[in-house]
């Protein structure tokens, strides 16, 4: 196995051990419902957050803006947090309770020990391109030199295998890989030339590309079930708050319904969450809202078996305590299906 993977693996688990010892007693005193609901007709108060302020994110600040959530019956709190794992530590801690999260860190999580659930899949495909330094035009190319992905067993960790895979290369041998940090800290490393390649998903794809790197692979082209950005809980939530899940995943599924409907609003609203020029990176605007809008946000946001199998295949080779989940213990598609056959869905197509 490729060391760069083994001490972060590790932590990983003895990190969620110790995590799930404390919140257990801790919650025994502070660990309670949301508050609200009381009266009848009163918002439900949800503490939420979102792993990275990235583009695939858009939804929940659009759902804020616009009042979804509290059309919905909701009173949302979104609090950032900085990466995966750390996400997973706050719904486990119950000091959130819905996260929006690439599955990785809850595959691992659950692996620990947690008890989440993927409830909404707003993305279920990769959105990564491997963008690689001008003088590399093939996998052989890329044999013998180092990339760089945020942390292992993070989203971008987990499509670098994949990449370096579909290219026939061996990702514990051929090629290293490198723990960075976030894409600021990838895109640093890249142009330093510490690294020949990283991931990127628009817009950073486009902008990377401007700077005069290319991408080898492209994954959003290919056919993988893989399950990126997902709406997660614990399943001991969704058991006694079903109506504020439900609630959560109509106003994300408005707000996507929304944005893919209005092209105009959605790039605005893209330029200002992403803070980028909507005149001097207009093109970056453009390719974020037509390869992740329009054809990445889910319809209808059934989180996918598949992909979440694809997760436990590909962690299983750096985590062995991955290899005994099933998919379909994580992924619960309950709350997608009853919001669909109440005609939820069918009501937003049709204007209602």
């Amino acid at each position: 196995m490729n060391a760069t993977w083994i001490a972060p693996a590790l932590a990983f688990r003895r990190f969620f051990a110790a995590l799930l010892t404390l919140s257990a007693a801790a919650c025994l005193a502070s660990c309670g419902p949301p508050s609200g609901g009381s009266p009848a007709n009163a918002r439900i108060k949800l503490e939420a957050c979102i792993s990275s302020a990235t583009a695939a994110q858009l939804p929940i600040e659009y759902a804020m803006k616009k009042g979804l959530f509290a059309k919905h019956g909701l009173d949302v709190t979104i609090t950032p947090i900085d990466s995966g794992s750390r996400a997973v530590a706050a719904l486990v801690s119950g000091s959130v309770q819905v996260c929006q999260i690439a599955s990785p860190a809850v595959v691992n999580g659950v692996a620990a020990g947690a008890d989440l659930s993927i409830v909404g899949g707003l993305i279920n495909s990769s959105v990564y391109s491997l963008m690689v330094a001008e003088d590399i035009r093939s996998a052989a190319d890329l044999k013998g030199k180092a990339v760089a992905v945020s942390t292992a067993g993070s989203a971008s960790a987990i499509s670098m295998r994949m990449a370096l895979k579909a290219l026939g290369l061996d990702s514990d041998h051929d090629v290293t890989i490198l723990s960075v940090g976030g894409q600021a800290e990838r895109m640093a490393a890249l142009e330093a030339g510490y690294v020949v390649g990283t991931l990127a998903d628009p817009p950073e794809s486009v902008l990377t590309r401007e700077r005069g790197y290319h991408a080898l692979l492209d994954l959003s082209t290919m056919n993988v079930a893989y399950q990126h950005a997902g709406t997660v809980t614990t399943k001991a939530f969704v058991a006694s708050h079903r109506s504020a899940v439900l609630g959560y995943v109509k106003a994300i599924s408005e707000a996507v319904f929304q944005l893919k409907k209005n092209r105009e609003e959605a790039l605005a609203e893209l330029s200002s969450y992403l803070q980028l020029d909507p005149v001097k990176q207009a093109a970056a605007l453009a390719e974020t809202y037509d390869v992740l809008i329009k054809r990445k946000f889910s319809d209808i946001p059934y989180p996918t078996v598949a992909g979440v199998q694809t997760l436990i295949d590909e962690i299983s080779a750096q985590n062995p305590d991955v290899k005994r989940l099933k998919a379909a213990d994580l992924a619960d598609l309950s709350i997608a299906r009853e919001l669909e056959e109440s005609g939820f869905f069918r009501r937003l197509a049709e204007g209602k």
